[in-house]
């Protein structure tokens, strides 16, 4: 049986997700056992956000466009990419963290489970209403973080709700072409009538 398109879609969507999470995840692994200088780790990680960022607007353009099949499916892509960006943003937040403990302010102390748990919600809360609850930014570089997320969820929501008119609105009027004063109709075979018919 030949796997369905949209399979093939979400699968490939979810593996390359994966590997954005996953370079996150080596970044924090990177700075918490190799002990690279500070500024090294947060320069890796700017960059690595940015390039993300534009992942996600390029590739909202490109699965949104090969997605207009059904609602469900487009709520589903849409779900899905708005909770990657919030959680590979979250682990951004915990690597500045850890490579600078003074980058956010607000912050209560805990387990390292409980300050990414509050940086989740610091990214969620960023992402859908400008707003991150009790954190704040502290220190510039959190600053240039935040606004690649602040970019991406604005793009991408924006981009959600001029696509979200294709599904909502009234499905498109099919319109029968007029007929032209000099059109000849057509024979039973196809053909049209000789002029002296």
């Amino acid at each position: 049986m030949k796997p369905h398109p949209l399979q093939n879609q979400l699968y490939r969507l979810l593996w390359q997700h994966a590997l954005l999470l996953l370079l996150g995840l080596a970044l924090y692994l990177l700075d918490k056992h190799e002990g690279l200088p500070s500024d090294v780790i947060t320069g890796l990680l700017l960059a690595a956000a940015a390039g993300k960022t534009g992942y996600f607007l390029l590739h909202n353009f490109r699965a949104l466009a090969a997605l207009r099949e059904t609602f469900q499916q487009f709520l589903l892509l849409v779900s899905l990419n708005l909770g990657m960006i919030a959680l590979s943003f979250a682990l951004d937040f915990y690597c500045l963290y850890r490579v600078n403990d003074h980058a956010f302010a607000g912050l209560r102390p805990g387990s390292e489970l409980e300050v990414f748990g509050q940086l989740f919600y610091h990214s969620v809360g960023t992402l859908i209403s400008n707003s991150g609850g009790s954190v704040t930014a502290a220190a510039g570089t959190t600053q240039a973080l935040l606004l690649l997320e602040k970019i991406a969820g604005f793009v991408s929501t924006v981009f959600v709700i001029s696509n979200a008119a294709n599904y909502l609105g009234p499905p498109p009027a099919t319109t029968v072409p007029a007929a032209t004063p000099d059109a000849r109709p057509l024979l039973a075979d196809n053909s049209t009538p000789h002029p002296t018919q």
